[in-house]
């Protein structure tokens, strides 16, 4: 029977479950990643884990959530109104995005060993609809502001945050685009996306 605990070691067993989980995610993957791994290294017992997490994809879920949100504010801290070239801040901006994406360990890890089918599979329907809708939310008042200041054009605010989350989606898919022209690829598309969208060609 797992042990009780209150609110605040609760709350500190959980920021460990999430930092070792993501230690051991990144190193090892999912599939080779066990519950009894991460509750050895948190220091709990095994089935004190599932006070926490439904299952390790959960937890894996969790922490990925975690890592994009970091990409996110990234996105949304910038500032196009203080550019001279909104075209040039914007392909920069998403560039950058790209780049925290490419280099993140462990959100490359979970397109690895199927990890997503094993998380689609695990996860119930309504957390990942929440996600996506998280998603959408946290961009658009970012696209709102842009569209009031007559940067970008007035299209559905939904549709733009669904043309910036399938752009960084790609990055997960190189071998499939093909390793040798992925570069070139999504140069190709962030020059389409912003010429398309990007209504002001500089603010001076």
């Amino acid at each position: 029977m797992p042990k009780g605990f209150n609110e605040n070691e609760k709350q500190k067993i959980n920021e460990m479950i999430l930092t070792e989980g993501r230690k051991l995610f990144s190193s090892y993957g999912l599939k080779k990643t066990s519950i009894k791994d991460i509750t050895s290294a948190v220091g709990i017992a095994q089935g004190s884990f599932y006070i926490f997490y439904s299952s390790k994809e959960a937890l894996y879920f969790a922490i990925l959530e975690q890592e994009e949100q970091k990409i996110k504010e990234h996105f949304i801290d910038s500032n196009l109104t203080k550019a001279q070239s909104p075209k040039k801040a914007l392909k920069d901006l998403l560039h950058q995005a790209i780049q925290l994406v490419e280099e993140n360990v462990f959100i490359r890890q979970i397109y690895l060993d199927n990890n997503m089918e094993a998380i689609l599979r695990k996860l119930p329907k309504e957390a990942l609809e929440e996600h996506f809708q998280k998603d959408s939310d946290s961009l658009l008042p970012l696209i709102h502001k842009w569209q009031n200041e007559g940067i970008i054009l007035q299209k559905n605010p939904d549709v733009i945050a669904g043309i910036f989350r399938s752009l960084f989606l790609l990055t997960l898919h190189k071998e499939q685009i093909g390793v040798a022209v992925y570069h070139q690829t999504l140069e190709f598309l962030i020059n389409l996306i912003v010429d398309g969208m990007v209504i002001k060609e500089d603010l001076t």
